[in-house]
């Protein structure tokens, strides 16, 4: 008799467990200075800010860094990196800031340094 409750009791929590919906994952920051990001799961909207290019050393020619050597970010209307749909975009070897607003759907960040939150 006690093993009929123990089994009962197990099926009661095994079908809790079963319909309790999995925990969504955190936004990230700081957002990863490599990679494309959905805004929403993946990033929360906001004002960011980089340290620059995540080169070791740049590549200079005429005076001008070539673009392997630069940091890059694009903020897109739409959930892909279709460049038809960029509503914002940077480049440069130094500090930026990206401002991830409610137009953005998606960012997507090129050899750059860690991007943080502004408070």
């Amino acid at each position: 008799m006690i093993w009929r409750y123990a089994v009962a009791g197990l099926a009661t929590a095994m079908a809790a467990a079963a319909s309790v919906s999995p925990a969504s994952a955190a936004p990230v920051d700081p957002i990863p200075g490599n990679g494309f990001f959905l805004v929403g799961p993946d990033i929360a909207p906001g004002l960011y800010q980089t340290a620059g290019s995540a080169s070791t050393f740049g590549v200079w020619i005429n005076d001008v860094p070539t673009l392997d050597s630069m940091c890059a970010w694009f903020a897109y209307s739409t959930p892909d990196t279709n460049k038809d749909h960029v509503v914002a975009t940077n480049m440069s070897i130094g500090p930026m800031f990206a401002n991830i607003n409610a137009e953005v759907m998606a960012f997507e960040s090129r050899n750059c340094q860690p991007w943080t939150r502004v408070p």
